[in-house]
């Protein structure tokens, strides 16, 4: 019985704590899914299910309610409408992504990077799970930094000192504390900007230009019963990297860690500076 639960689970059919019931985890990449797919999820969830869908912390749609008896059945109508079920196991978990798309602070395409990554990663087998997050500024909505290998927006602006007017307007619009006006002038903390460029689009007159943007990415976070904060690899990447920055990562994950471990428990086991050396 416990293999049968755990086949069901690695296809995506979730046993409920309610005896013979499951719920259906359907992969939505990037978090986006068409009108017309959508159809037919409704349809399964009112055919076996209680006529209600939810959505997982990974953006999966999750129809709970699922009989025992009727997962074949369910099974032969995904394959039909084009849908596919699963995201459990040792394997690339569902991407999620945040808005940066569409968000007036995204400034990278979350949503195009992570259905490039879904398409060339998603379910590939690996040590242990491994969870990727995009973010598209350091507002950090999905978290990048508490899964195994995050990306986050960056626009690092550069203070040029000669154009600036002191009008305080980058002063106002940084939330970060990294800009302040001293005796009238404008000072920039370097070590405070957290790189979400808001000093440059508020600036007028070139007193603060794009040095870097891009991506900043971290490797080792997770979240659970216990967590770490992803270790930062010192340097911006361009959102073109983002497959290359995986493919480094998990070539290096599965020659180095032991079966069941995470990347977390693999970096504080042996470290980050080697990993850091390939990527940067």
């Amino acid at each position: 019985m416990k293999k049968r639960l755990q086949e069901l689970k690695l296809d995506g059919f979730i046993s409920q704590k309610n005896v013979g019931y499951f719920s259906l985890r359907i992969i939505a990449p990037a978090g986006k899914m068409s009108v017309e797919k959508m159809k037919y999820v409704n349809e399964i969830a009112n055919k076996y299910g209680r006529g209600y869908i939810s959505f997982t912390t990974r953006l999966s749609i999750e129809i709970p309610w699922i009989k025992e008896e009727d997962i074949e059945n369910v099974k032969s109508d995904l394959k039909k409408c084009g849908l596919y079920s699963g995201g459990t196991g040792k394997i690339v978990r569902p991407i999620v992504a945040c808005k940066g798309t569409v968000c007036p602070h995204g400034l990278i395409d979350t949503q195009g990077i992570a259905e490039r990554l879904h398409k060339k990663y998603f379910a590939t087998k690996l040590p242990s799970k491994l969870k990727i997050g995009i973010v598209g500024c350091p507002n950090n909505c999905a978290k990048a930094s508490i899964n195994d290998i995050g990306f986050m927006g960056q626009k690092i602006p550069k203070f040029q000192e000669e154009n600036c007017k002191s009008c305080g307007l980058c002063v106002s619009v940084c939330r970060a504390g990294a800009i302040t006006k001293e005796d009238g002038k404008i000072v920039r903390d370097a070590e405070k900007c957290v790189g979400c460029g808001k000093c440059i689009n508020a600036c007028h007159f070139g007193g603060m230009t794009t040095e870097k943007e891009g991506m900043q990415v971290f490797v080792g976070g997770k979240f659970g019963r216990k967590y770490r904060i992803g270790n930062r690899v010192n340097k911006i990447f361009s959102p073109e990297e983002a497959e290359t920055i995986v493919e480094k990562i998990t070539n290096y994950y599965v020659e180095n860690a032991n079966k069941g471990e995470r990347i977390a428990d693999m970096i504080d086991r042996i470290g980050f500076e080697e990993l850091n050396k390939k990527l940067v």
